[in-house]
């Protein structure tokens, strides 16, 4: 893997099969039988020798010389993307970074690890990242069906997405029937009355959308228990039944030895058999790398596509997506016994030094337990440091006191919550595991008070 090259490095000799996860502006020699792929533009010229192949995900602008190789460019169109939102940078508490090539990346690497097409779950405004990037990032990748909490954001994905299949999970319920046909959504039916409600619409309205079934096959309490899922498989018998998919979970699929992931595919497979011809989804992230058996048509992307790891206790096959930044916004000398108010941190039993971050528990960063096994760390001078007692509700309190250069904690100074800076990183499941969160739960509190910055390199 190769990191965006800069034109002051000259022409870029690729003689190894290579990935670059941004744009090149350099002049570019692809060696025989070698493969260069590149997730951004390539700007300058391009030279493939022979048996050599090329894949461009933006677009290539320079002259091209091709001696018998290969070039595929799919002017994805999400190349060199930066918005921002929220107040502005100086003003902000912190600066939250989203990098949409690496998203997109984590959706492809999901939809080639199965022959089943590949969902993206947006549910949660995407998990605190918003929806309007994420799901245009993911359009513009080849993603063609979404799942979404409510009709609010379907509405939102609809107008970035008008040709993609749109699912509800939240359901249907009495009065929402028109505003799924205006923007061609289909609820996920999680129970009887559900149905019911959506027969009178369909029947009223003589709408064809369709709608998927959930069916809870394990221990989520929600969805159609697989007694009445199977009652309503007579629906099929007519031509217009309007199920467009048959769906459910595994419960415990990021484990892969619990017995309970064995009776629920068995019991799924059951209700398929019952739905011949209808779609069927089972697999989320963590069961697309659990078994192949739990693909069916349809396998549905969660958090992973954010760099949360879907398989916990090995290494982690997602980049990572977001980085959060934050100010120093003093730096405090504490005597013994001293201690900083509102952090709940015990007194200092040595003389310690302590940066105070411009982040809080107002802006999302989760309170620890407390427990000395638990602490969270924060990068400051490319070296972790660990976090004093719990985060006010807009600060956040570091000890710095082992930092061997005193001139790297200075006011303005800026500290890395989740991210890398020099050799060290802290992922989002870093952060999870010290304060005992899931990284859903991290990613999903990061408030609105970031300077957010979306881009794609």
């Amino acid at each position: 893997m190769l990191a965006a090259q800069k034109a002051e490095d000259g022409p870029l000799l690729i003689s190894a099969s290579s990935d670059v996860h941004g744009s090149i502006v350099n002049d570019t020699i692809v060696q025989k039988n070698c493969t260069l792929h590149v997730r951004g533009n390539l700007l300058g010229s391009l030279t493939i020798e022979s048996g050599a192949k090329v894949v461009v995900e933006g677009s290539v602008d320079g002259k091209i010389i091709n001696k018998g190789g290969r070039l595929i460019v799919n002017n994805k169109g999400l190349a060199a993307y930066v918005a921002v939102e929220g107040p502005a940078e100086g003003e902000a508490c912190g600066i939250l970074k989203f990098n949409l090539s690496a998203l997109a990346a984590n959706w492809e690497a999901m939809a080639r690890s199965s022959e089943a097409e590949c969902a993206a779950v947006i549910r949660g405004n995407a998990y605190g990242c918003g929806i309007e990037p994420v799901a245009g990032a993911l359009a513009k990748s080849g993603c063609k069906t979404f799942f979404v909490s409510n009709i609010p954001e379907a509405r939102r994905v609809r107008a970035l997405a008008p040709n993609a299949t749109i699912y509800v999970l939240n359901g249907f319920y009495s009065g929402t029937g028109p505003s799924f046909a205006e923007i061609n959504a289909r609820p996920v039916i999680n129970s009887a009355i559900e149905m019911a409600e959506w027969d009178v619409f369909v029947t009223e309205r003589r709408w064809s959308g369709g709608c998927a079934l959930n069916v809870d096959t394990g221990e989520s309490r929600l969805g159609l228990s697989p007694e009445e899922a199977a009652v309503f498989a007579q629906r099929l018998t007519g031509l217009d039944h309007g199920i467009s998919l048959l769906m459910s979970r595994l419960d415990h699929a990021d484990r892969p030895d619990h017995p309970l992931n064995a009776r629920q595919l068995s019991l799924f497979r059951d209700l398929r058999r019952l739905y011949e011809g209808v779609p069927a989804s089972l697999a989320t992230s963590p069961a697309i790398f659990l078994d192949p058996k739990t693909h069916f048509e349809l396998v549905r992307t969660g958090e992973a596509l954010y760099g949360v790891n879907p398989t916990p206790g090995k290494p982690n096959p997602m980049q990572p997506v977001i980085d959060l930044r934050a100010r120093i916004v003093q730096v405090r000398d504490l005597a013994p016994g001293e201690t900083i108010a509102d952090t709940a941190c015990l007194p200092a039993k040595r003389r310690s030094r302590v940066a105070l971050i411009s982040v809080g528990h107002a802006d999302g960063y989760p309170r620890c337990s407390g427990s000395a096994d638990y602490k969270p760390l924060v990068i400051i001078g490319g070296r972790r440091c660990p976090v004093l007692g719990r985060p006010a509700l807009d600060l956040t309190a570091v000890d710095v006191s082992d930092l061997p250069d005193p001139a790297l904690v200075r006011c303005g100074e800026t500290a890395t919550l989740i991210g890398r800076q020099a050799d060290s990183e802290i992922g989002i499941d870093d952060l999870a595991a010290a304060v005992k969160s899931t990284g859903r739960e991290i990613l999903t509190g990061l408030g609105q008070r970031f300077h957010r910055i979306y881009y794609a390199i």
